[in-house]
């Protein structure tokens, strides 16, 4: 049984070598627009299927990540599922804010399809990192029958205006970066 929220503890680095990506791996993995947007193009049917949405404490790493004071945070996890096959695991932290409350009430909306359509979105620097076949995020791979191997993630700090927010997506197997 899977506990949320998962861990995503790793080695991100932001100055990474891309020598050892494939032309298709940096191509997702640095996807600077709405990764929603691209998995809908390349899919049929895209859905999102919510993993689970709490209040959550966040780590003095995650409030220096997102600049903040505020400890408290809407954890979302979701899978973003094209036709009907999971492709990416995403977890984003929603530190609480009257003014943008507005993105704790998503549903089964991608919030991809939200926020990039706000002209004042400003994305920082991507960092990535590997999962080894060790990594306990593994376990929700196994939940999925999906074959273990090591995964891609990505994450990003995002800014709307003086909100700051971050959201991590790892590609499962079978994602299109692996292809």
């Amino acid at each position: 049984m899977t506990t949320f929220p998962l861990s995503l503890s790793a080695n991100w680095l932001s100055d990474i070598q891309t020598d050892d990506l494939t032309p298709t791996e940096q191509e997702w993995l640095f996807e600077p627009h709405s990764l929603t947007a691209k998995l809908k193009s390349k899919a049929t049917s895209f859905s999102v299927k919510v993993l689970s949405e709490q209040a959550f404490n966040l780590s003095h790493e995650q409030q220096q990540l997102l600049g903040c004071k505020t400890s408290s945070a809407l954890n979302r996890e979701v899978l973003l599922l094209c036709d009907n096959n999971p492709m990416v695991y995403a977890q984003s932290w929603l530190p609480n804010n009257q003014t943008h409350n507005s993105l704790h009430n998503m549903g089964e909306r991608p919030l991809g399809d939200v926020i990039f359509q706000q002209p004042e979105l400003v994305r920082q620097n991507i960092e990535i990192t590997r999962f080894d076949s060790k990594h306990s995020l593994q376990n929700l791979v196994t939940q999925l029958n999906l074959p273990t191997q090591t995964l891609l993630g990505r994450r990003s700090v995002f800014s709307l205006n003086d909100y700051q927010f971050l959201v991590a997506e790892v590609f499962l197997p079978g994602a299109y970066l692996y292809s």
